[in-house]
């Protein structure tokens, strides 16, 4: 006798519907709180390791300016700090509406957007959305990094000058950092703009 194989509890059928489905949950058990705490531990290491070096490049640099002109050196580390703030937010756009496009082409995405807006923080997310939050989080360390290295240039610089520009400079640049420290209502915010849009 062989019942139907449909019917039998437990037993995963490749044929079946659920394993055809792209909405399926992650297998990764990826949760949105599990993201935003990954962003969180990555913004902090970024963050303490750029506050450590500056105060020790401070601290053994000399007291006095270096003689000579240090325009050159001044002026790196401000460029730095325009070009690449304008590159650490627009190539994570670029890759944000790229994701955001996608996760709309989703099927079923329309339907779901109240729900997966308002996603329960430590439940495990459909593919599509852990999919978005996963380029979400690489887009953000994109130009996490970028802004960390604007800020070590100019410390950098600052040991080198002594300038209080490029220390105005680094500690703008560390700011930018801090500026994309992700959260759970944040995350949920990009979510629901992506759906909308």
């Amino acid at each position: 006798m062989n019942p139907d194989p449909s019917s039998t509890p437990n037993v995963h059928h490749p044929n079946s519907a659920t394993s055809m489905d792209p909405q399926a949950i992650d297998s990764g058990g990826t949760t949105l709180s599990g993201w935003a705490f990954q962003g969180m531990v990555v913004t902090f290491g970024l963050t303490m390791g750029c506050v450590f070096m500056g105060a020790i490049l401070w601290m053994i640099g000399g007291d006095e300016p270096p003689q000579g002109n240090q325009t050159i050196f001044v002026l790196i580390g401000v460029v730095a700090l325009v070009a690449n703030t304008v590159v650490a937010f627009l190539v994570p756009a670029m890759q944000r509406s790229a994701a955001a496009t996608k996760l709309r082409a989703a099927e079923g995405a329309v339907a779901s957007a109240r729900s997966w807006s308002q996603w329960p923080e430590r439940e495990p997310m459909p593919m599509p959305l852990s999919q978005f939050c996963q380029t979400d989080q690489t887009a953000r360390l994109i130009g996490q990094s970028v802004m960390e290295g604007t800020a070590i240039i100019n410390f950098v610089m600052m040991f080198l000058t002594r300038s209080p520009v490029n220390l105005l400079c680094a500690l703008v640049a560390l700011l930018g950092v801090v500026a994309m420290f992700p959260t759970i209502s944040r995350m949920r915010i990009r979510i629901a703009s992506a759906l909308e849009a």
